[in-house]
């Protein structure tokens, strides 16, 4: 069964203006993570993770792998995406 709903053209041109903005953010926001590198700071992971800095303190806590190299400490994109999947519920 097909419905047909008639709006007020003022409306439907808002929710068009409405959902292209939220689509051109959250590209904005995918383009950002694309642009860190494959292994980040600290603060880099956080962006990349969306969490705050205690959150991400959180994270490794609980097993978030990171890697030290003469005394320099890197997250993985590929650690965080697979810390995610692995806390999955």
């Amino acid at each position: 069964m097909q419905m047909n709903i008639k709006v007020p053209d003022e409306f439907e041109a808002q929710v068009h203006n409405d959902m292209l903005q939220i689509a051109v953010e959250a590209f904005k926001q995918a383009g950002k993570r694309e642009e860190l590198p494959n292994y980040m700071s600290k603060k880099q992971a956080t962006s990349y993770a969306g969490v705050s800095f205690n959150t991400l303190q959180k994270m490794i806590a609980q097993g978030l792998r990171v890697s030290i190299v003469g005394g320099v400490q890197r997250i993985s994109k590929q650690a965080i995406d697979d810390f995610y999947k692995e806390n999955e519920i």
